[in-house]
């Protein structure tokens, strides 16, 4: 007869359910997986197959009782990875939107903004480039490489640890300056073009001060930024997949 004890069953469990709560922590902040299109019994049962899959390698050293003070420390240190990485991954989107933002602005489309009551101050190009992104992130198997991501760190933050330290060597002036410069590679060649349209047409007005800047300025401006951005967008997939693997290796390593 096959006899089980408490200790082997509480170890058992914990295997089991602190890397489900890590992984469902990022299904409820990575982005695409957290998306209300996805459903919630799919988020569910893939972070459970997750968890089962990753629960033989991932056991805590000593047994421990989940429904206790210890055992909650621990869940909520599961809980607080997850989501670490799930956010760390937005901000890569954060990236594109900040770019699309400061594209539009440039071309003029920001009086847009005004006018639209549900998106308030946001511009089209941010929103057409953030979607964009989001494409190409699955495109690039992004989903796949979040969630490689939390097993990856299983190993290095084993659940059975009390500890978060880890935070401490995650700066979150390090995943700024990330965000900001990843934007300012994106924008810096369209802002600068447009620039140099904005300039011209303020030479024009004054060797001609009769031409008419406004109503032959803004259709100027934003036909070129819209002719760059066909130019420019196709070539999103390489920044992006480079940047995701950057940031991820950032959080993970």
């Amino acid at each position: 007869m096959i006899s089980v004890s408490d200790s082997q069953l509480y170890a058992w469990l914990a295997s089991f359910l602190l890397p489900l709560f890590r992984v469902l922590a990022l299904m409820s902040s990575a982005p695409v997986l957290s998306n209300r299109a996805f459903p919630a019994r799919a988020r569910v049962a893939l972070s459970a197959a997750v968890a089962l899959v990753v629960a033989p390698f991932a056991a805590p050293p000593s047994p421990t009782v989940l429904a206790e003070a210890p055992g909650l420390v621990l869940v909520a240190r599961e809980v607080l990875i997850g989501l670490t990485i799930g956010f760390t991954a937005r901000l890569v989107f954060a990236s594109f939107e900040l770019a699309g933002e400061a594209i539009g602005l440039q071309m003029g489309l920001s009086f847009a903004g005004f006018f639209d009551p549900q998106s308030g101050q946001a511009n089209a190009v941010g929103r057409f480039v953030g979607t964009l992104a989001l494409l190409a992130f699955v495109a690039v198997n992004g989903p796949l490489a979040v969630i490689a991501t939390v097993i990856q760190s299983l190993d290095v933050f084993p659940p059975g640890d009390a500890s978060f330290a880890f935070l401490a060597n995650r700066s979150p002036l390090q995943l700024g300056s990330e965000v900001f410069a990843l934007a300012l590679n994106l924008s810096l060649p369209f802002v600068a073009l447009l620039l140099f349209v904005n300039i011209s047409l303020g030479v024009i007005s004054r060797v001609a001060p009769q031409f008419n800047v406004f109503a032959v300025g803004f259709p100027l401006t934003i036909g070129a930024g819209l002719l760059l951005l066909t130019l420019g967008l196709p070539m999103i997939e390489a920044p992006l997949a480079a940047s995701l693997e950057r940031v991820l290796t950032m959080v993970a390593r």
